[in-house]
């Protein structure tokens, strides 16, 4: 037979039981205090491009928020008439409006602008991860006049960019990465929306192999191996392709992709000819042409 506890046993137990309680509880308060001093000590922690906007002017139309060095605040009527130009082209080209916010940086120096891009040599550029658009235009002082060539370029330039806003935006609305697209076709659709109007089919230039123009890095030494224009080739390579299927083939590529998976299935689907024998058929074809 089990012995009864007795009266001391019972009170070590019970105090035993609140310095437990008591343990437990300041333990869940130490941790509670950290947790909110954590939160409080990242959200003073500026990211790279709220430091970048620091100072500048903010203007919001629609879906994008303009950030602009005060004595340019003609950029922002620049980028509103540009946004309505994009917007017509990509919402052919990619039958898709993203209305998700946008942030559009002007970078006061070319320095600046290849340092937070990571990228040599540029006048703009598209991050999917900050939902920005970084530009610096060429021939600034003269667009700032509205002259009729630098504002050209500028708007096939922001074209250009917003049109790989949506792409991303388009290839996450399928929940699949972009990054099964290779990049020539991530570029080759940005130029083409931006060009489009032009059939400029006397270009010359060397093609480079296609394995060559898939990842960042690879494109990145493209650009530097290779004496040709990888951008140029890859407007050419949409261009062939709007040629033989109409312009619906872009969006029809990207939405194969998404079902299958993969490129050069999604390809197949789209076209009905392989991506390989596509790739043969535009290298001989500029082959011939540049020869």
């Amino acid at each position: 037979m089990k012995a009864k506890p007795s009266l001391i046993h019972k009170k070590l137990v019970g105090g035993m039981i609140a310095a437990g309680l008591i343990f437990y509880a300041f333990t869940a308060y130490l941790i509670y205090v950290a947790f909110q001093l954590t939160g409080q000590y990242l959200e003073h922690q500026s990211s790279p491009k709220t430091v970048l906007t620091e100072g500048l002017n903010k203007q919001v139309y629609q879906h994008i928020r303009i950030y602009y060095a005060e004595e340019e605040d003609v950029f922002v009527d620049l980028t509103i008439e540009a946004l309505d130009q994009a917007k017509k082209r990509t919402s052919s080209v990619f039958q898709f409006e993203p209305d998700k916010p946008l942030d559009i940086i002007y970078f006061d120096d070319k320095d600046t602008i290849e340092q937070f891009a990571g990228i040599k040599q540029i006048t703009g550029f598209y991050s999917d991860y900050d939902q920005m658009i970084g530009l610096y235009p060429d021939k600034r002082e003269e667009l700032l006049k509205k002259e009729t060539l630098p504002l050209y370029f500028f708007n096939t330039l922001f074209i250009h960019e917003y049109a790989h806003f949506v792409f991303y935006e388009k290839v996450h609305a399928y929940k699949v990465s972009p990054v099964i697209f290779p990049l020539w076709f991530h570029e080759g659709t940005a130029e083409w929306t931006a060009y489009d109007v032009l059939n400029a089919t006397s270009e010359r230039f060397d093609v480079v192999p296609f394995q060559s123009l898939h990842s960042d890095q690879d494109w990145q030494d493209s650009r530097m191996t290779y004496e040709t224009d990888v951008y140029l080739q890859s407007y050419y390579m949409i261009y062939e392709l709007v040629q033989l299927y109409g312009r619906n083939i872009i969006h029809e590529i990207m939405e194969e992709t998404a079902k299958e998976g993969r490129f050069d299935r999604g390809f197949e689907q789209a076209t009905g000819q392989r991506l390989s024998d596509f790739e043969e058929q535009f290298k001989v074809m500029y082959q011939r042409k540049n020869g």
